[in-house]
């Protein structure tokens, strides 16, 4: 059952994409095939960065119907116990099965910042609340008409200077006795760091790892990286070779498929996070496949 857990020993390639700020889908179409046949998945967001726009799981479903297959990201921000449950419900009715919970950014950071944040469930808390939706039974203890068939992604909170490997086991294993089927872990940009722990897991945890993989579109975007977002270390050898190089864009590619065709060998798929240069995921994919 799921997209993930039916790839067998293909290595998955994800993308993210996010909604239009409208209703106008002609943007969120045009990119999305672009990626046709190139792409196992596409992770479609929810309010990244705290920006409204609409939601995920309409997206979602309009991409479904296009022919995509899609995981859909369901943030903890926006929306008390019962919008959760009711919204994964709607989700799973309409063939959505794969979901990503998250807890979703900072509502500040947005266009809105001035909105109240719910923040009722973390994550945590809505994978197991979600465990429970899967055996027929909601987070009040009544019952179900019927059970929603879910396929349901974390984050995986893989830190090299926190948690020791085998903390970490310990709670992805955990996560995967309450629900989870599949993981994606922060973005790699230190693959003998990733090495050392996907060898330290192997045959302990049994799901799929996906590794996120930032495009890197400039040196004020790796700049911005270190700066801003918590955990995540973009290595001076990339900045500097951003920095030099006469072909900024070439230079991205390179760094990027050095990252994705190391990675194939650690974990079972990436998720491509382009930070607005969806349409340039194939090119990223062509070096990737050389």
């Amino acid at each position: 059952m799921g997209l993930i857990n039916n790839m067998g020993n293909k290595f998955l390639i994800c993308a993210d994409i996010d909604p239009p700020k409208g209703i106008d889908t002609t943007s969120l179409f045009r990119t999305a095939d672009l990626l046709k046949g190139r792409i196992d998945a596409l992770i479609v967001n929810d309010m990244p960065s705290a920006v409204m726009r609409m939601g995920s799981l309409a997206a979602s479903y309009l991409l479904k119907e296009r022919g995509f297959d899609t995981i859909c990201n369901i943030t903890c921000r926006d929306r008390n116990v019962l919008a959760l449950q009711s919204d994964i419900l709607s989700a799973a009715s309409l063939g959505l099965e794969n979901i990503y919970i998250t807890r979703g950014d900072d509502i500040t950071f947005g266009d809105h910042p001035r909105a109240k944040p719910v923040n009722e469930l973390d994550d945590d808390q809505l994978l197991t609340v979600l465990g429970r939706l899967k055996e027929g039974t909601d987070a009040g203890g009544n019952k179900l008409n019927s059970a929603p068939q879910l396929n349901i992604g974390v984050a995986m909170q893989y830190d090299p200077a926190g948690n020791s490997p085998d903390q970490q086991i310990e709670i992805m294993n955990d996560k995967i006795a309450r629900g989870a089927a599949f993981f994606i872990a922060p973005p790699v940009f230190d693959l003998n760091a990733f090495e050392k722990f996907a060898t330290k897991t192997r045959g302990k945890v049994r799901a799929p790892i996906l590794a996120e993989i930032i495009i890197l579109k400039s040196v004020a975007t790796a700049r911005y990286i270190n700066k801003h977002i918590q955990g995540i270390t973009v290595p001076d050898r990339y900045i500097d070779r951003l920095y030099s190089a006469p072909d900024k864009q070439k230079e991205s590619i390179a760094i990027a498929a050095e990252l994705i065709k190391g990675l194939k060998k650690l974990c079972s798929g990436v998720s491509i996070k382009a930070m607005g240069w969806e349409d340039k995921i194939p090119s990223y994919l062509d070096a990737v496949e050389a």
